[in-house]
């Protein structure tokens, strides 16, 4: 069975996602709940056209949850630790500016769910293990 609060379920790279970050354990909880009810409170349509627009309209979506919740001093922090201004991200959402494997990790790390949902449109499913943050993920893994 489901946890009732899949938001709420700690990934493997939450405390390297914190520590790069800035981030602290409750604003990401915050973020991952707010997601969640966003994603719940969709019509069929929206769902449907979120699933199938391709990846640019997903990534504002999550864009847009961030910015809602995150304060401007941690949005700056997400920026610094990222390596995207306002203007590529802004470009991102409107899909004039590619969106790199890195950024859908990082994004989908952050808010604890598969790269699936930025990718390919499936619905987002918590991650219990997390998408790796690294920058080369397989030359981490070498370590």
């Amino acid at each position: 069975m489901a946890p009732k609060r899949p938001w709420a379920q700690r990934t493997g790279v939450d405390a390297k996602v914190m520590q790069r970050t800035g981030l602290d354990e409750m604003t990401l909880l915050r973020l991952r709940r707010d997601f969640h009810q966003r994603v719940g409170v969709l019509i069929y349509a929206e769902k449907h056209k979120l699933a199938t627009s391709g990846t640019a309209p997903r990534f504002k979506f999550m864009h847009t949850t961030m910015q809602d919740i995150l304060t401007t001093d941690q949005q700056a922090a997400w920026q610094a630790h990222i390596e995207h201004s306002t203007r590529d991200l802004d470009d991102m959402c409107r899909g004039e500016y590619p969106i790199s494997p890195y950024i859908l990790r990082v994004y989908s790390a952050l808010f604890g769910i598969k790269v699936d949902y930025l990718l390919l449109g499936s619905k987002p499913v918590v991650d219990p293990i997390g998408a790796s943050i690294e920058i080369w993920p397989m030359a981490a893994d070498a370590k």
